[in-house]
């Protein structure tokens, strides 16, 4: 396990509050839950809003000004970067997911009882206990509310802080917000699909550039902001249309669907093993590491061969195979539960068994356990909208 202890050495106001936030939020388990809290909080926030006003547009008028403000108070140039593309991103989810008013409410309440639980499991105490006693609690309240995002990405980051003096060059830090905003424009229009898109359009205006545009898009922002970016955007697309396309079903396209997927797991993957790769010093050192990588993916290859490209994709649930969901009787299958799926996490553990790429990439292996779970766990339950499935 290793801590975030590098505080940013000069005196700008936002600094000294992300030090004295960092004193709380240093444990990389507790940082990493706030990364995905501190978005759903976020996006709830939008999500509301969306529904008070009754248009997007408010919250993304909202989006753009609350960003063009974080640049206004001098924030490091690649926090504001990464703050805006995550901030686009969940506004413009929010117009799309409809969600239930008790659901919502759960949503929240557990969110900040996982961040209590955080705090609790990883021994800090929460920076709101520091100053609730305080007087002028309430300024500081606000304060903190108001920098969140940019607080536990900072936090994320630990010493990777840029600073731009040139308020131009300042601006450009929205750029991924803008980016987002146009991407939700032209799919609006009908010229292309989002790559987690289920659901073909009937009549598309041009040939369908999606991924393309996308990963195009999001390699330019990284050039000129922050590589996490791209990394961030292309790690888990994949993942997202497991989740998807295996709940809703119909009107897939498989073939697409099947295609996107490859595509985006074999970036995903790619980028993991060049991390490993390029942070492994000594072999002896991680032999049992190594040895877990090798026996996942022997594992995950000779079960992929079993069930077919196809039956991997889901042919069987997408109706795109007529066989049985449990056709297959040599081993794994029938002595293991899902065996590729567990194949992978074992592959990720023997990967952050790496101490170097642990330390570098400390969240990444976490996220990509976490959405196969959740997804093992869909498909163990067979939890999917459409019943109409060959048995």
């Amino acid at each position: 396990m290793t801590y975030n202890n590098t505080f940013i050495d000069n005196f700008k106001s936002y600094d000294k509050l992300s030090n004295k936030f960092n004193e709380y939020h240093s444990n990389d388990i507790n940082i990493f839950i706030h990364l995905i809290t501190t978005p759903l909080l976020i996006f709830e926030t939008a999500y509301f809003i969306n529904k008070i006003t009754k248009m997007v547009l408010i919250t993304k008028i909202m989006g753009f000004i609350y960003c063009i403000s974080l640049t206004y108070y001098d924030l490091p140039y690649n926090v504001n970067c990464i703050t805006s593309y995550i901030l686009a991103n969940l506004i413009i989810i929010s117009q799309y997911i409809k969600i239930k008013h008790l659901h919502n409410l759960i949503i929240i309440v557990s969110a900040y009882l996982i961040q209590y639980l955080s705090h609790f499991m990883t021994g800090e105490q929460t920076y709101l206990n520091s100053y609730i006693n305080i007087s002028g609690y309430a300024s500081m309240f606000i304060e903190h509310t108001y920098y969140i995002l940019p607080l536990v990405i900072t936090s994320s980051l630990k010493s990777s802080i840029i600073y731009e003096k040139e308020f131009f060059i300042k601006l450009i830090s929205i750029i991924p917000l803008l980016y987002v905003y146009i991407t939700d424009y032209i799919v609006n229009k009908g010229y292309i699909e989002y790559p987690w898109q289920l659901k073909k359009y009937k009549l598309l205006k041009s040939k369908d550039y999606s991924n393309l545009y996308y990963i195009t898009g999001l390699s330019i922002i990284s050039y000129y902001t922050n590589y996490k970016v791209f990394l961030i955007g292309t790690s888990f697309i994949h993942y997202i249309r497991y989740i998807l396309t295996y709940y809703y079903r119909d009107n897939a396209d498989y073939m697409k669907f099947k295609n996107d997927v490859i595509m985006y797991k074999i970036i995903s993957m790619t980028q993991l093993y060049y991390f490993y790769i390029s942070s492994l010093q000594n072999i002896k050192d991680n032999f049992f590491g190594i040895s877990l990588i090798i026996t996942g993916n022997i594992l995950c290859v000779y079960s992929s061969y079993l069930l077919g490209v196809d039956g991997c994709y889901f042919g069987i649930e997408l109706g795109h195979i007529n066989k049985h969901k449990k056709h297959i009787k040599k081993f794994p299958y029938g002595y293991i539960q899902h065996p590729m799926i567990l194949s992978q996490c074992l592959v990720f553990y023997g990967i952050n068994r790496n101490i170097n790429f642990y330390n570098n990439y400390p969240y990444l292996i976490y996220a990509h356990t976490v959405l196969y779970i959740i997804h093992m766990i869909q498909e163990h339950l067979d939890i999917h909208r459409n019943t109409t499935i060959p048995e």
